[in-house]
């Protein structure tokens, strides 16, 4: 436990310094940054219109046809509130709205090695504190979340809360963690995949397909219903927001086209995040660049988990992956315009896996070399048992092997 805390208050200290430098890059961005164009002034009118806070328009709207009743109903309704929380709080400007997303991210950091710990709780403290300081570190070095957790766009909060949902299972507080589930769901849609390895891991902790289907569906949909119901009252009622925004939502998840000035040259590929290939410019110098390594390390540590049969390892591999593959299903299906941002909807989840996996696979390669090493010990005790004959048992030795026609004091009688 010691080592855990002192652990803990190191990934404290370097959530804070995270913290402070993302102010230090962010807060002096003027104006809207990418789709900051529409997330901030969505925000902002769910602030007035759907809550009925007054709050001075004391920041200019972008320039954007039909943005000043615009509330963004092609995406889950969670991050809007949050920011609108924000502005509410400090006035519509750049540094309301971001400031949520900075908190966010220095929350990530210390939830990266709480999620580390967890996953190699087992394994001993030594190994599970190196596994979260790993974890923590990659998420620090993240190039993908650091831009957009710095900026305010849905994809870091998607990912910390996919996240948090990770480690609340992997801790066993499953209805902590289907809460959170319902979060992520809410933050961005990019996440309902997730309910596939919830539903596979959360198999091992309940018997009864009720309790399962209780904390893998039933609770997660019924947090992204209730914070979904300020909307459906503002659009006339379930039906009215079923419409407009959740088969919206799925309409526009699967169409191509979703692309404005020379944004053509940036799409990129599900398989070609993998080598950072097209990373999306946000503007203002920042793009949403891939961590190479780590990606690659993501695929080839994920049959690691598999083969050392740790549930939980399987369950922190899977949950990015189902991300992963949904995104590649809807690229499949017609929407060829994805971008590297929307990595940061799971790489929260590949930099706590590959440092956890990493260290699981080192333990697991000491454990076996250990046991090699014991079981040449025990054949050389073994063979050294086998030459310290006693004299008599000597004698009867040479007395098989001789010729008959040995003297018999030859042949040791």
């Amino acid at each position: 436990m010691r080592w855990f805390l002192m652990g803990l208050a190191i990934a404290l200290i370097a959530a804070a310094v995270y913290v402070y430098y993302t102010y230090t890059q962010f807060a002096g961005l003027q104006g809207y940054v990418s789709d900051e164009t529409w997330y901030a002034p969505a925000a902002y009118n769910i602030l007035t219109q759907v809550f009925g806070y007054n709050e001075t328009l004391s920041y200019p709207y972008p320039n954007a046809s039909g943005i000043s009743t615009y509330l963004n109903l092609e995406h889950p309704p969670l991050v809007k509130y949050i920011l609108a929380l924000s502005i509410a709080a400090l006035g519509y400007s750049p540094f309301a709205w971001r400031l949520p997303g900075w908190i966010v991210g220095g929350a990530a950091v210390v939830l990266a090695y709480l999620a580390g710990y967890e996953l190699l709780r087992d394994r001993g403290e030594a190994a599970a504190v190196l596994a979260g300081a790993i974890s923590a570190a990659a998420l620090i070095f993240d190039p993908n979340f650091w831009a957009l957790h710095g900026i305010a766009m849905l994809d870091a909060y998607a990912g910390f809360f996919a996240l948090l949902s990770l480690y609340l299972l992997a801790s066993g507080r499953r209805l902590a963690s289907s809460v959170a589930l319902g979060l992520a769901f809410a933050a961005k849609e990019t996440t309902f995949p997730l309910l596939l390895p919830y539903l596979y891991y959360i198999g091992d902790l309940e018997e009864r397909p009720l309790r399962r289907l209780t904390y893998a569906v039933f609770i997660p949909a019924a947090v992204y219903l209730a914070l979904s119901a300020p909307l459906m009252a503002h659009l006339g009622g379930p039906a009215a927001w079923l419409k407009d925004s959740f088969i919206h939502m799925a309409s526009w998840d699967v169409t191509s086209g979703h692309i404005a000035g020379n944004a053509e040259s940036q799409i990129s590929t599900p398989w070609g995040w993998f080598l950072n290939i097209n990373p999306f410019y946000l503007g203002n110098g920042l793009y949403a660049r891939v961590n190479v390594a780590v990606m690659i390390l993501w695929a080839a540590l994920t049959p690691v988990a598999f083969l050392l049969r740790d549930r939980k390892l399987e369950m922190a591999a899977l949950f990015p992956w189902s991300i992963w593959a949904a995104l590649a299903a809807v690229y499949a299906m017609g929407n060829t315009t994805l971008f590297s941002f929307y990595v940061a909807d799971f790489s929260p989840m590949v930099d706590v896996f590959v440092g956890s996996a990493t260290v699981a696979a080192l333990v697991a390669w000491d454990e076996r070399s250990r046991r090699a090493r014991r079981k040449a010990g025990r054949g050389r005790d073994a063979t050294k048992k086998r030459i310290a004959f006693s004299p008599e048992a000597l004698c009867i030795y040479v007395r098989r092997l001789s010729p008959p026609g040995w003297p018999t004091w030859a042949r040791g009688a």
